[in-house]
């Protein structure tokens, strides 16, 4: 990823900046300081800019990969939790449910 320039990011420097002023999470303030600093005519290395952000390489490189394959509502995008397996049986719930009652 050492060939990344300004042309991948499709949105303009002003979108950006509105977008991370606006954001109340902070993983998503990094994805976009990622994309602007991206956009900028020099852009730093993808390391320098993973660095600066206090997250590893690898994190950012599945970012823009993201980035790349949905667009910048998809990389944004946070996935919930499933949570855990339940341990009790529902029909043990209700066996017991019904004991108690």
């Amino acid at each position: 990823m050492a060939g990344v320039t300004s042309a991948l990011v499709k949105e303009s420097a002003e979108k950006l900046t509105q977008r991370i002023k606006e954001s109340t999470s902070t993983r998503e303030k990094d994805k976009l300081q990622v994309l602007y600093w991206l956009k900028q005519e020099k852009a730093p290395a993808i390391k320098v800019i993973a660095k600066s952000l206090g997250h590893h390489r690898n994190t950012v490189q599945t970012w823009l990969c993201k980035y790349r394959e949905e667009g910048l509502e998809g990389m944004l995008e946070r996935k919930k939790s499933k949570g855990r397996v339940r341990v009790i049986p529902e029909w043990a719930e209700k066996a017991l449910e019904k004991r108690l009652k």
